[in-house]
């Protein structure tokens, strides 16, 4: 039991059957399995299951989320979309590879309009770099190098812990990591007023992973009323529970007081085709959604059917 305890580092016994952010395939469970498991053949398959498990909870979820916006009807009746909607697209950790970033303007939003505009933040350098090159043709994307946070330094720069596996947990919080370097800090909320974006004038998508920065984002959302302009939040946001178990319960009440409820979209789910038509489908019940809420706020949009 004292092993156990010394593995889960304080976080609770029951999150290794439920993580409130990484669900049933988490990796503390994945872990377990994998040392009692030495057998490799059974340890995939068990592994396998978990997964798509999990899945199969994500697909009722998404399921349940698109009944409760758009109606039961919704689930058998596909309605038409005009091709010029609107879309605003923020990507925030895009790292070097940017794939969610890349599937969501290469094949994603390309199905639904148009007209959709993505912006990619990521505060390393050297990612940033990677990233640029990977979209330096594309003209509906902008990628921009800052942190993002709640209380930008005075000097506009912030430090950027950088961790030894490619950048996967470079983090604003982890002081233990030897490697630094000091990035450009910005606040959404002011970003979005000095680029004259009007988010109620388009249906906004959110995805974050920025190893626990994530809780400082929304909190500046939420307290400069930028939160209730966008229309879905995407990422598994499960980094504030590894820092503070105690920091990761407000979080959720946070999220959950102020109707903030993600829906993951990380560098894992691209190991299961069937989690990614589950996030993708889901992003079309937030457009779907975005898109009543434009009409009926009386949006002077000039709109295109096919």
């Amino acid at each position: 039991m004292n092993r156990l305890k010394k593995f889960l580092k304080g976080r609770p016994l029951r999150w290794v059957f439920w993580h409130p952010h990484q669900g049933l395939w988490n990796w503390d469970l994945v872990r377990i399995v994998s040392k009692v498991l030495p057998i490799d053949l059974i340890r995939k398959f068990i592994i396998g299951s978990i997964i798509f498990l999990d899945t199969s909870v994500l697909w009722i979820r998404a399921f349940a989320r698109r009944i409760r916006k758009l109606g039961l009807a919704s689930l058998f009746i596909k309605e038409k979309l005009p091709t010029n909607i609107p879309i605003l697209y923020l990507d925030v950790g895009t790292h070097k590879e940017a794939k969610e970033l890349s599937l969501m303007v290469n094949k994603i939003l390309p199905r639904f309009s148009n007209n959709f505009q993505a912006y990619g933040f990521e505060a390393s350098k050297e990612l940033f770099n990677f990233a640029k090159e990977k979209f330096k043709n594309k003209k509906n994307i902008t990628l921009i190098q800052a942190a993002l946070c709640q209380t930008p330094p005075k000097d506009g720069k912030i430090c950027l812990y950088k961790d030894s596996r490619e950048g996967f947990a470079n983090s604003l919080f982890r002081e233990q990591y030897s490697e630094h370097e000091y990035v450009k800090a910005l606040r959404l909320s002011d970003w979005l007023k000095e680029e004259d974006i009007k988010l109620s004038r388009k249906i906004s998508l959110l995805r974050m992973n920025i190893e626990g920065a994530e809780y400082d984002v929304v909190l500046d959302l939420v307290n400069n009323g930028v939160a209730k302009h966008i229309d879905g939040y995407y990422g598994m946001w499960d980094d504030v529970s590894k820092n503070s178990v105690e920091l990761d319960k407000k979080f959720r009440t946070f999220l959950r007081n102020n109707g903030v409820f993600p829906f993951t979209f990380n560098g894992r789910d691209f190991v299961s085709c069937l989690r990614l038509k589950c996030i993708e489908y889901d992003i079309s019940t937030t457009i779907r959604d975005g898109f009543r809420r434009l009409l009926l706020n009386g949006s002077h949009l000039n709109f295109e059917n096919d």
